[in-house]
This record gives C-alpha cells, sequence and structure tokens, in this order.
C-alpha cells in the first residue's frame, strides 16, 4: 500500500514539473496603468526569462465582471492599449486580467492579476 502511495506522489511531482510555463512570474505593468502614456504589458520581467507556451489567452474584465477585451498569442509579451472591443478607450478604474497558458503536452496554468487605470 505504501508503494502505491510513493508511486502516485512521484508521479504527480514528475507531472507537475513537466510543465516549463512559470505562472508565478507572469506580471502586468505598469501600474497604475495610464493608456494615454503607452501600452500595459502583461509578460515575464526583463530579469526574468521565461519559457514559451503554444496558446496564450488573456481576458481583461471590469470591476462588474464584463469582458473587456480578449487577446490570443503564441507567446508572452502580450501588450493591451487601454481600448475595449470598440476601439474606445476604457474608464479609469480597477480591472481583473486572467492569463491562461497551455503548451504542446497539454499542461494548463492560470493567473488572475488585478490592476489599476488611472488618468
Amino acid at each position: 500500500m505504501k508503494r502505491g502511495i510513493l508511486t502516485f506522489i512521484i508521479l504527480l511531482l514528475v507531472c507537475s514539473a513537466g510543465f516549463s510555463f512559470d505562472m508565478k512570474n507572469i506580471v502586468a505593468y505598469p501600474v497604475p496603468f495610464n493608456p494615454r502614456n503607452g501600452v500595459l504589458t502583461v509578460g515575464y520581467p526583463a530579469s526574468y526569462s521565461g519559457a514559451s507556451a503554444d496558446q496564450v489567452k488573456v481576458v481583461i474584465y471590469d470591476i462588474n465582471g464584463d469582458r473587456v477585451i480578449e487577446k490570443n498569442r503564441s507567446q508572452l509579451p502580450l501588450y493591451w492599449n487601454g481600448r475595449n472591443r470598440s476601439g474606445r478607450l476604457v474608464k479609469p478604474g480597477m480591472y481583473i486580467i486572467k492569463v491562461t497558458v497551455e503548451n504542446e503536452n497539454g499542461d494548463y496554468g492560470k493567473k488572475i492579476i488585478r490592476i489599476l487605470i488611472n488618468y
């Protein structure tokens, strides 16, 4: 019985270690973000060399949970100019960024980032 549990734990560690996309290092900057002064970057800090993924999906929501914009890419960084799907600048306030990644092995990761937009 103990051997079966140990095998399961080792297998679980090997499978989780195989996911090379490190979600904890993904950030959004600058915060607070002013769309009139540039773009928001969702990605790794410049000092970090992140692994690649096959699919990166970033969805930005306003504080009410309404979808502002959705972007799909094959890698990070991803840039946002502060405009919604209609092309209008969003209003100042709190926004939520949901980053979802998947690699070729089917490994999946998700991270939620909160940002403030201020003019």
